[in-house]
């Protein structure tokens, strides 16, 4: 299902004995809580206490299904957060960002506009939370773009690819707005992905 509350909690770099302790549980029930969310058994008060314990709220919404509503940040970012955290291939994380951003891209008059405002919970690693924000900022039209996709400057250089030769071409043609995020990603394999 969803990985909202470990996502969180790994975004901001909280343990799982740090949460157990703010929740005044046993570490094993914050396990239980993340599996019982990918599940998706979780009773919905359980996700939001423990968002509340991290300083995240819990936003619940319906609207129509379409066929873009695959393509919508929040969903493409929980795809992504779960490849991530299960140590996939980050090949895959990347196919997922790019062709939802292309899609948007392709189609803007297709997807309900509230489903790209809101807001995806923030992926587990900063780096591809920051590409994530920063793709579909650039992806969304229209003047007025959701607060959301904010993003600052990463602190250190990451090269998205661990291939030598990707990486000397990153340093050429990666796309100057994520060069100033200090994102290096060769642009042929930001297009390709």
């Amino acid at each position: 299902m969803t990985s909202t509350m470990k996502s969180t909690r790994l975004a901001q770099g909280i343990s799982v004995n740090e949460l157990a302790r703010r929740l005044e549980v046993t570490p094993s029930a914050i396990s239980q809580l993340e599996r019982s969310e990918a599940e998706g058994t979780i009773k919905l008060n359980s996700l939001r206490e423990a968002l509340a314990a991290m300083g995240a709220n819990l936003r619940v919404s319906a609207g129509p299904e379409t066929p873009m509503s695959k393509y919508a940040p929040y969903r493409v970012a929980e795809s992504m957060a779960e490849s991530l955290m299960k140590g996939g291939d980050p090949t895959f994380a990347l196919r997922l960002l790019t062709h939802g951003a292309k899609e948007i891209v392709d189609n803007p008059d297709a997807i309900d506009p509230m489903e790209l405002e809101l807001a995806p919970t923030p992926l587990p690693d900063k780096r591809w939370d920051t590409l994530m924000r920063a793709t579909y900022a650039r992806a969304i039209p229209g003047q007025r773009k959701p607060a959301w996709t904010r993003t600052s400057r990463l602190a250190e250089p990451w090269f998205v690819s661990q291939f030598p030769f990707l990486r000397e071409r990153a340093r050429k043609t990666t796309p100057d707005h994520l060069r100033r995020l200090n994102i290096f990603i060769d642009e042929n394999s930001l297009r390709r992905a």
